[in-house]
């Protein structure tokens, strides 16, 4: 890896822990509402996927080494096996899933790398949330659908940003629209 990727990785780190910072606990539901989706969809069209899924990986490891980046400022071990749990291991893999599918098939594929993406994430957020809290699935399934709504919003929103600031990057940056071939 160059240096300038290692940069690239380690910026948008601090960018999802700056936004996992901005969270608010919602009243009924142990998930708080953060801007963690929009920083992945964020990072996801300006990064390649290995850089995705390292910035997100490196996200989570630190948070289960104790710094507190997660939502609120938690962290620990003890917040992967807790209800939130599923969600945060899973975002790597969104991450990848939504720069992957963005760079093989551009504005399209971003489209539905969110809806895979984010899908996974639900999924595995919504078994490790009713195996902790020991309720069914259907049942926490339709209470996600507002969360998903909102996270709809952020990928929208996230792409309405980076889409320019990747084409002044291409502009300014002879060699960025190689990269992103990538």
């Amino acid at each position: 890896m160059k240096t300038s990727d290692l940069t690239h990785i380690a910026l948008s780190t601090a960018f999802l822990c700056v936004c996992a910072q901005i969270s608010l606990p919602l009243p009924f539901f142990p998930v708080p509402f953060t801007l963690q989706v929009f920083a992945i969809c964020f990072l996801s069209i300006l990064l390649t996927p290995r850089q995705s899924f390292m910035a997100v990986l490196i996200y989570v490891v630190l948070g289960a080494l104790g710094l507190p980046v997660f939502a609120g400022g938690s962290s620990g071990i003890g917040i992967l096996l807790s209800k939130t749990g599923g969600f945060l291991l899973s975002f790597p893999f969104c991450a990848y899933l939504v720069s992957w599918t963005h760079r093989r098939f551009n504005k399209y594929g971003y489209w539905v790398g969110v809806i895979i993406g984010l899908g996974f994430t639900y999924v595995a957020g919504t078994l490790q949330l009713s195996f902790i809290t020991r309720t069914p699935i259907s049942a926490i399934l339709w209470a996600m659908l507002p969360l998903a709504l909102t996270d709809l919003v952020k990928a929208i929103a996230a792409f309405a940003v980076a889409s320019p600031i990747t084409r002044i990057l291409r502009q300014l940056i002879p060699t960025f629209a190689e990269r992103r071939a990538t």
